[in-house]
């Protein structure tokens, strides 16, 4: 099977663990990955609520330095991807297709140009807040209703400028909205599951999902035990099949949240997908569909995205 996911912390887990990501104990490593037949992951920079301005902008900026340290010590198993044409090279060489990303709007450090800066470290998605509020809005867990800042909806309109990809996962509903108004380009859920299936902060609601669906845009199952309701395979189909039923076969994917959050340790990292993979197979899920989802949807929108990218 191919995997493609859309979530996970692994690099924050190497930086501050002194890990490294050839192979390490985490949920995800290029030894155990690279066993799929295909593999593409967006590892995304996870910033803390506890930091902010300078701080936040330099620890995000050193993780990802450490992102291409560790493809220049990898380069027959992995490649940071700027573009589609690397996307292609990746999985035509059968290294890890990595695509870098910023969980929290706070790694700005409260300034536009710290995009450029994103920008030429190979940056292609911010995940606009984590759970706490920033200068560019308000998380779902924030306690604030309002929505994005006047700051948010500028870096907005500067990361579209740098076909940086707007990623609602992780912020408010009134900021949710602020975002469909003004973003031009699809924009992404990278790990949100239903709030259709079970109510969470955290979850779309199916007027967020088919808006998000309406841009063009993904979205990506995680496997939360705190966003599923139940940590169980049967869970992870009830919330694939309630997109399912709104129409969204080819806007669903995987975005996993691996050493984001809590999986049993029986499932073994990145290689319990391929059990999931076998689950949905027993559910009579036909292969075309079962790739499109493990794999299909993510490449599709990835390599559109960065088409004009360089």
């Amino acid at each position: 099977m191919r995997l493609f996911d859309m979530h996970c912390d692994t690099l924050y887990e190497c930086a501050v663990g002194e890990h490294k990501l050839s192979e390490n104990s985490l949920g995800i490593d290029l030894k155990r990955g690279l066993e799929f037949d295909a593999w593409g992951q967006v590892f995304a920079v996870w910033m803390p609520d506890t930091l902010r301005g300078e701080a936040a902008r330099q620890q995000c900026r050193r993780t990802l330095e450490l992102a291409h340290t560790e493809a220049a010590n990898n380069p027959d198993k992995i490649a940071v991807i700027y573009n589609a044409k690397d996307l292609d090279s990746a999985f035509k060489s059968r290294r890890c297709a990595a695509i870098l990303a910023v969980e929290g709007g706070s790694a700005l450090g409260g300034r536009l140009d710290t995009i450029d800066i994103m920008y030429g470290l190979g940056v292609k998605i911010i995940t606009l807040t984590w759970n706490g509020a920033n200068e560019l809005g308000n998380g779902c867990l924030s306690g604030n209703k309002a929505g994005l800042t006047k700051f948010g909806k500028d870096a907005i309109r500067e990361m579209e400028s740098y076909n940086i990809i707007p990623d609602v996962s992780h912020l408010n509903e009134a900021g949710f909205w602020d975002v469909i108004q003004t973003a031009k380009k699809p924009i992404i859920a990278s790990h949100s599951v239903s709030a259709g299936v079970y109510r969470h902060p955290r979850n779309l609601t199916d007027e967020q999902f088919n808006a998000i669906v309406k841009t063009g845009g993904l979205v990506g199952i995680t496997i939360s035990c705190e966003q599923l309701g139940e940590q169980t395979f049967e869970c992870i189909y009830r919330h694939i099949e309630h997109y399912l039923s709104l129409d969204g076969y080819n806007n669903v994917a995987f975005g996993c949240d691996f050493d984001g959050t809590y999986i049993p340790y029986d499932w073994g990292g990145i290689q319990v997908m391929e059990r999931v993979y076998e689950y949905l197979q027993r559910k009579n899920y036909e292969e075309y569909l079962l790739d499109r989802l493990f794999f299909s949807n993510c490449y599709d929108f990835y390599h559109t995205a960065l088409t004009s990218a360089g």
